[in-house]
């Protein structure tokens, strides 16, 4: 088994495996076509972030989570005010508006709509 820490490849035992991962190593294979290391199980044990680095993730991931409860609260709004089809009928027959009965939802809907 070949493991890998930055530009050192070592091969070790698979019984040492736990302990090259705990130390910050990759367990690599080589890839025979390109002729590169390919990591098959990452380590994260003895490696070390940056302020810099972490304070840019820790932003990243604020815009995330921000963004996921805008999305939230619009998908929550659509649902509150999305018709059933028998609503849908109903405000097309009040309105006077003919529509075919096999109609799809959506095509309903549209109609609905372009009656505003």
């Amino acid at each position: 088994m070949k493991v890998r820490k930055e530009n050192r490849i070592l091969t070790v035992d698979e019984t040492d495996k736990t302990f090259y991962l705990g130390e910050g190593y990759d367990v690599v294979e080589l890839d025979k076509k390109t002729k590169t290391y390919k990591v098959v199980e990452t380590a994260t044990g003895g490696r070390t972030y940056s302020v810099a680095e972490y304070n840019a993730l820790k932003a990243e991931n604020d815009a995330l989570v921000a963004k996921v409860a805008d999305l939230t609260a619009q998908l929550e709004a659509v649902k509150s005010t999305d018709m059933s089809r028998d609503e849908i009928k109903a405000a097309l027959t009040e309105k006077g508006i003919e529509f075919k009965g096999n109609a799809s939802t959506d095509d309903l809907k549209k109609l609905l709509e372009d009656s505003k």
